[in-house]
């Protein structure tokens, strides 16, 4: 990113926020106000309705270069945002994602999530694979992400905006979620397979880590399986 671009922080939310996230938004904003335009917020509950008002209020009400949108249960470092920054650029890196993960459901016999970055590569069935192996604090190209991050050039949103399907409202043409054949696309990846469409490149940054908070249920098993592991470290 050039050195006198600035952009705007957008995020959604259903009405609450992480208080740990509000601080680290805070600690942005006072630290890089070279680079902070302003602050974008929607609320509301309907994901992909959010996630394109977000986008348009972005592109009609603003003239900065670029959109910094995060979701409200991240945390967010600053030397995330930094390593951000300074990977994007308008041509060759106008999209950028942060290094987040998901929780995918246990597996039979595990007690917790299974966490996978929510970063991905086109799968050999037409459909996306984790990036599992990902290049540790690298900038690596990617075929999708998740929403939880996306440093975005105004140009790279246009496109998509100025590609879309015959008929289709410019203000809700960037997410939406249905049936694509016999899949469900979720709103993000449909927004990845847009911005594919318009030949935009999309990356990831894998130093510009964005810890997810969660919030889990304890129980007696939690507490069995950690007494099995302090007997096994003693043992050995």
């Amino acid at each position: 990113m050039r050195t006198k671009d600035q952009l705007y922080i957008g995020w959604i939310d259903g009405g609450q926020v992480e208080g740990a996230w509000s601080a680290d938004i805070s600690t942005i904003c006072l630290g890089r106000t070279s680079r902070v335009a302003g602050l974008l917020r929607v609320g509301g509950h309907l994901l992909s309705r959010q996630r394109n008002e977000l986008v348009s209020s972005f592109l009609d009400n603003t003239s900065a270069p670029w959109l910094l949108m995060v979701d409200s249960d991240h945390r967010f470092p600053v030397a995330s945002f930094d390593r951000l920054v300074d990977a994007a650029h308008e041509v060759s890196a106008p999209v950028i994602s942060g290094l987040c993960f998901a929780a995918y459901p246990a597996r039979p016999g595990d007690l917790y999530p299974t966490p996978v970055p929510a970063i991905y590569r086109d799968a050999p069935n037409g459909q996306y694979r984790a990036f599992n192996d990902y290049p540790r604090d690298r900038l690596v190209k990617i075929d999708a992400a998740g929403t939880g991050c996306l440093l975005m050039h105004r140009s790279a949103l246009e496109k998509v905006r100025d590609m879309r399907p015959e008929g289709m409202s410019p203000r809700w043409c960037f997410f939406i979620d249905g049936p694509v054949g016999d899949d469900w696309y979720s709103e993000d990846l449909s927004f990845m397979r847009r911005l594919e469409a318009a030949g935009v490149p999309i990356h990831a940054h894998t130093g510009a880590i964005m810890p997810h908070l969660k919030s889990y249920t304890l129980t007696d098993a939690h507490h069995a399986r950690h007494m099995e592991e302090l007997a096994h470290e003693r043992a050995v």
